[in-house]
């Protein structure tokens, strides 16, 4: 019988070795564990991120709070737009901690893909809000220009 599937440790073997390889994504630990390796990405290769999001649920992201700022830290710009209003409000650790990074879409952009990009060639977006439905890749130059263009659209629109 065949070793076991390990999603982590393929997701953690694309991010090490920079494989443009598509990864399935359809729950909230896996898409955690994407947003994991993508900030490390960012800090590793000094790359800016881009994040939209319809809510910013304090479950997922108070987690993050750490990578976020290695991310600032290293000097590289975080953008936020979230579609809806923030879980908890200025009580959500992310939103409080980084509120200067956080542009609030209005009712007139309901509908808004999720998505984090970082630099021009990594991200994970979701085809399905729904059930979490996403596709990731740590190198795909294309698609990643693409998701990169498309949230300076969409932030150009809302400012």
């Amino acid at each position: 019988m065949g070793k076991e599937f390990n999603y982590k440790e393929w997701v953690d073997d694309c991010y090490k070795n920079k494989r443009n390889q598509e990864i399935d994504n359809a729950n909230r630990e896996h898409a955690f564990h994407l947003f994991e390796r993508l900030l490390d990405k960012a800090d590793r290769d000094k790359e800016d991120v881009k994040i939209i999001s319809d809510q910013l649920f304090d479950s997922f992201y108070a987690r993050l709070v750490d990578k976020i700022q290695k991310v600032i830290d290293n000097n590289n710009k975080v953008d936020i737009i979230v579609e809806s209003e923030v879980e908890n409000g200025d009580k959500n650790i992310f939103y409080s901690q980084f509120k200067q990074f956080i542009l609030k879409a209005s009712s007139n952009f309901d509908g808004l893909p999720n998505f984090i990009v970082v630099g021009d060639n990594s991200y994970r977006y979701e085809t399905d809000k729904d059930s979490i439905k996403a596709v990731a890749n740590f190198n795909d130059p294309e698609m990643g220009k693409f998701t990169k263009n498309l949230f300076v659209k969409i932030k150009e629109k809302l400012v």
